[in-house]
């Protein structure tokens, strides 16, 4: 056992004058809580989540509706934040191979030494549901050339490119205007620095090393709808794969009524071309919108088992069993009707009642992308059975006093919390782990115990990435996926809709310290 201090990256700005931050390791935070002695270990995962693999040269993206929530936008206080597009999101397939070489390098739990028993990774693994995202994120997964570039396979087709005939000054371009043309807003107005030949880097192949761990996968709103909220259509099949990127709305007037379909609970509509400004771009048939059918595949027909089954084509969910004393029971929480939040619906409720019926003599640990307090998109079309949400679902978890954990993802922040009975008892705990597209860009170890005592404990250690703190845009930096991807954390930490409190502020999504490195105990229900 070990509780020793575990480094974690904050902040620090470079001067007084500047909104630029640098980052810095601080000296390490000690792990809360009483540490558990005499104990078996019965379980030991590695947590990713909402790795968002993005292809930012996609015709299918709505990054212009984000600039609504910047600071200085007239409505930025009615809308805060919408987040389809971030400075970083050129560099997520850095970012995920960076997140493998940290993982790779934990041969075992480091509060109790196990080994571990799999990595799992809580969903919207891609960011527009598209089959190049998802095709990329697995081959980084496997090991092997990766070629994370769609579109013209000559010039960047991104909106952080700095072509004339694509150049947006709302959007961060690393090699700076094209000339004429002015700067950038993240550079005029946030001290944002020019990189230059860091977007060509980004789009360049490179040889993943290959997840070493056992890894399974579970189901998120972004693998299935796109921009995680909108179901896919035949039309906006074509549009994704076709030569017509969305640009900007043509009339201001319309945007009322596209937030009105285009939220948390479905079903979310996108606009027509004909209320859009569109570029030209290359299609790409790469980008095909994925289908059940595609998710389930690509994690089935490699000869490994990530959790899902292939002669069930239309499921993503799943059990396994981990050791002896342990089942893994993963949720697929997305509405495949539309709307970014999640619920459960009633085909997989009626099995998920079957399965924890026959894991009494199991402790039960819960996986999802969603976390609990988030399953209430409850539209379904008149046809179809009502999904079960929050409430229903907690009424059917007090039956199980076995199940002890539910870890999540979605919400792109760290955050443990206690699950109550309803007489105020404790029921489960709650764990969230951030995401790999934003501020802080790290994942989690979860180490579960049993002691002597009646007692169980839950122990949780945040890790980073591998990518360094600091990036400089030399020739061994751009030449490197792993440097690169400490360029992506350094613009998460300077995301300039986070940086000036509010809901969505950066301090939130790094979590207290009770959120992150901790001891979590409870009572053996089995005992």
């Amino acid at each position: 056992m070990s509780s020793t201090s575990k480094n974690r990256i904050i902040r620090s700005k470079t001067s007084p004058e500047s909104n630029w931050r640098e980052l810095l390791h601080d000296k390490g935070e000690p792990v809360i809580g009483d540490e558990p002695l005499d104990v078996q270990v019965i379980g030991a995962f590695i947590h990713l989540s909402d790795i968002h693999i993005c292809d930012a040269a996609s015709p299918a993206r709505l990054e212009f509706l984000d600039r609504i929530a910047d600071p200085d936008n007239p409505i930025s206080q009615l809308v805060p934040y919408i987040g389809t597009y971030r400075a970083q999101e050129f560099l997520t397939t850095q970012v995920l191979e960076a997140m493998v070489v940290a993982a790779n390098e934990i041969k075992s739990g480091p509060l109790t030494g196990a080994p571990i028993d799999a990595v799992v990774i809580t969903g919207d693994v891609t960011d527009n549901a598209q089959s190049n995202e998802l095709d990329w994120y697995k081959q980084i997964l496997d090991g092997g050339l990766v070629i994370p570039k769609s579109g013209d396979p000559e010039r960047s087709e991104a909106s952080h490119s700095s072509n004339a005939d694509l150049y947006d000054e709302h959007y961060y371009h690393p090699d700076g205007p094209p000339t004429g043309m002015p700067a950038d807003r993240p550079h005029l107005l946030h001290n944002f620095p020019h990189f230059k030949g860091a977007l060509k880097a980004s789009e360049r192949e490179f040889n993943a090393r290959g997840l070493t761990h056992k890894w399974l996968a579970v189901h998120g709103n972004h693998d299935a709808l796109l921009q995680g909220t909108a179901a896919t259509t035949p039309e906006l099949d074509v549009l994704a794969q076709g030569p017509a990127k969305l640009a900007a709305l043509k009339n201001m007037a319309d945007l009322a009524d596209l937030f009105t379909g285009f939220g948390e609970v479905g079903p979310a509509v996108y606009p027509g071309l004909d209320h859009m400004e569109t570029v030209e771009v290359t299609a790409d048939p790469r980008r095909a919108l994925v289908k059940m059918q595609d998710w389930v595949n690509v994690h089935t027909n490699c000869g490994h088992d990530h959790g899902l089954d292939a002669e069930q084509p239309e499921t993503s969910y799943w059990y396994r069993n981990i050791g002896a004393d342990v089942r893994l029971i993963a949720l697929d929480t997305v509405n495949r009707f539309g709307g970014w939040q999640g619920c459960i619906h009633r085909e997989q409720f009626d099995w998920l009642t079957h399965i924890l019926n026959e894991s009494k003599n199991k402790y039960v640990v819960l996986t999802s992308h969603h976390p609990l307090e988030n399953l209430f998109n409850s539209y379904v079309p008149e046809e179809e059975s009502a999904p079960a949400l929050e409430e229903e679902v907690r009424r059917l978890l007090s039956k199980h006093p076995n199940v002890i954990l539910w870890f999540s993802g979605h919400v792109h922040d760290h955050k443990i919390t206690q699950s109550r009975n309803s007489d105020g008892s404790h029921a489960f705990w709650e764990i969230r782990t951030g995401s790999h597209i934003d501020w802080p860009q790290q994942s989690r170890v979860i180490e579960i115990v049993k002691s002597n005592n009646g007692k169980i404990a839950i122990g949780t250690v945040i890790f980073d990435h591998a990518g360094p703190l600091t990036f400089n845009g030399t020739a061994d930096e751009l030449a490197d996926p792993v440097a690169l991807a400490g360029l992506s954390r350094l613009l998460a930490a300077n995301d300039w809709q986070r940086q000036n409190g509010g809901p969505f502020a950066l301090e939130l999504m790094e979590g207290q310290p009770e959120d992150r490195n901790i001891w979590l105990w409870a009572n053996d229900p089995l005992k």
